[in-house]
């Protein structure tokens, strides 16, 4: 084979190679759902259909996600077909005549990157785009992995109580003795003793909660930059956590995971956060969003062998305009990671939970 043949052939194999990576891709954003509806004509009753599917995919939304479509929803049933695609009518029943009817399935698929798009699109049209220093935002990550568990044992505390009872009578006679023959002779009255006895057990047990030790996650800026650059990407501001430290006089983010980590309620003591927040109006920032992640649990995965980290992160979102700082919006989300040795398990676990945090703040909580 010359060179110009085994190019034409490198080319060809990384065309498929591109095709088959957009294709799955867009596989990957899309959610297939069903729906079914009923009109005078076909026509009618497919777009009834297809809008019937739309609504099942909401169905499985929740949060201000859900609300933010539902607010905004004539935009997106107006050009349905862009949101509603690789339609495939799976029955058909139509009646002829004079109130003629037809009722047609379908299977389709919600191009949900479509979806994102149109969220973005209407966050920035209703201010999420602006580039006021009045809407600079200030975001905290803070992350902690459990290093171990002590587990306790099931404490059992017995008690026993005795009663010991005593009857009876006895009488005795003098011995008598002659010694004509050289014997002897005595008599007694017989003892007669009863005893009685009776014990009563009791007891009490307790049980102990496991303790989960916490230590901080060692990498706490790559968390951070990581979801601000999400952030940036979709037309929200926020001040990088150095810039704080260094005009603000907050601390900087690492004392926040330790102490998160030492926490026996998972939470920042109520003076450091108190103290943070007037530091961060006093800058003139006027949004201030939490997240608190944790890596809590490991346990091998019985289908892969890897390593599978579990966790929970908490969301909240702050309006530092008035007197107190106010809670405008919060959300809570699991997330998992997996790998073949366990720090790498943690890594991932909080590579992912640092994207959910990003997209809850793009769509869920839209800082309004």
């Amino acid at each position: 084979m010359n060179l110009p043949q085994l190019k034409n052939l490198f080319l060809h194999s990384v065309l498929i190679c591109s095709l088959a990576l957009g294709s799955s891709m867009a596989m990957a954003q899309q959610k297939f759902v069903r729906g079914q509806a009923t009109d005078s004509g076909k026509e009618a009753a497919l777009t009834k259909a297809k809008v019937a599917a739309w609504k099942n995919y909401l169905g499985t939304l929740s949060g201000a996600k859900l609300d933010n479509i539902i607010s905004n929803e004539k935009t997106f049933l107006d050009d349905i077909n862009s949101y509603v695609v690789d339609v495939t009518v799976v029955d058909e029943k139509c009646t002829s005549g004079f109130s003629s009817t037809c009722t047609i399935s379908i299977k389709a698929a919600i191009n949900e990157s479509m979806v994102e798009s149109r969220l973005r699109q209407t966050a920035k049209s209703s201010g999420g785009g602006k580039t006021s220093d009045a809407d600079d935002i200030a975001f905290l990550v803070m992350a902690r992995v459990a290093d171990s568990q002590t587990s306790f044992d099931t404490k059992v505390t017995k008690r026993a109580e005795a009663t010991v009872g005593t009857s009876g009578t006895s009488a005795s006679a003098d011995a008598s003795a002659s010694n004509r023959s050289g014997s002897a002779e005595a008599s007694a009255d017989a003892v007669s003793v009863t005893q009685t006895s009776k014990t009563v057990t009791g007891g009490s047990q307790e049980n102990k909660r496991d303790r989960i030790k916490y230590v901080a996650w060692a990498n706490i800026d790559d968390l951070q930059n990581r979801v601000g650059e999400t952030l940036t990407n979709n037309n929200i501001k926020t001040v990088p956590w150095e810039e704080l430290v260094s005009n603000c006089g907050v601390s900087d983010n690492d004392p926040f995971s330790k102490m998160y980590a030492e926490s026996e309620t998972g939470q920042l003591p109520s003076n450091i956060r108190t103290d943070t927040f007037k530091k961060i109006k006093e800058c003139q920032l006027s949004k201030f969003i939490l997240a608190s992640i944790e890596v809590d649990g490991y346990r091998s995965d019985p289908n892969t062998g890897l390593w599978l980290a579990t966790g929970n992160m908490n969301i909240t979102a702050y309006d530092l305009t008035g007197r107190f700082a106010r809670s405008i919006g919060s959300a809570n989300r699991t997330f998992s990671g997996r790998a073949e040795k366990l720090n790498d398990a943690s890594r991932a676990a909080l590579a992912n939970a640092a994207k959910v945090a990003a997209d809850v703040v793009v769509n869920q909580l839209n800082l309004k």
